[in-house]
């Protein structure tokens, strides 16, 4: 291995372990506890190391969210390929969503605004092409479903805002603890089931 690919792997390793390193602190603190010199103690090394990969925690928090949006668009596109039936791709999709939340509750915070976070400023399209990819999923599937008259481009558009609102809301209750986290499970269980009176009632 030449000094070039030994140095360019050397950096990809040094990236990986502070994105890590910022995860492990928000997963056991918040990420409100999230700075550039907490990083650098963890990994043990200096706060300037960090800034050559990073110049600031927000552009951090970017390289988190584009990473949170890979992984969540792969565990939709997984249940959606997972069965040929329309209505049970989408209850699928929504029990991925609900899974990726509690399996990765700090990238939900960063690529929802949970938790304090706030990668971009209100109006700011920074992650605007990720999140326009998993609606764009979920419309998908709605539009096998809905008849031609409930399918025009603002109706999908505004349904799948009603199907993230929901389930985003019981997400956030859960997260601030209004709704007790034991009831979790029923929570996911009444979203379901007002999901499907919403998709025979549209």
């Amino acid at each position: 291995m030449g000094v070039k690919e030994r140095r360019d792997r050397e950096r990809l390793g040094m990236r990986r372990a502070i994105l890590d390193a910022a995860r492990e602190i928000a997963a056991h603190e918040g990420w409100h506890a999230v700075t550039i010199r907490r990083i650098a103690e963890v990994i043990e090394y200096s706060p300037p190391t960090i800034y050559e990969y990073f110049p600031s925690k927000e552009a951090l928090l970017v390289e988190v969210s584009h990473e949170a949006f890979g992984l969540l668009l792969g565990d939709l596109r997984g249940a959606r390929d997972a069965t040929p039936d329309p209505r049970e791709r989408l209850r699928s999709m929504v029990a991925a969503y609900w899974a990726f939340v509690w399996k990765h509750p700090e990238l939900y915070q960063v690529i929802s605004g949970l938790g304090g976070v706030n990668v971009c400023e209100p109006g700011d399209e920074c992650l605007h092409t990720e999140g326009t990819q998993v609606a764009e999923l979920f419309r998908e599937v709605l539009q096998t479903i809905l008849p031609p008259a409930n399918r025009t481009a603002e109706d999908l558009e505004n349904k799948v805002m009603v199907i993230w609102s929901l389930f985003h809301g019981f997400t956030a209750l859960l997260m601030a603890g209004r709704i007790p986290m034991e009831a979790r499970d029923r929570a996911l269980e009444l979203g379901q089931q007002a999901l499907g009176d919403l998709v025979s009632a549209w």
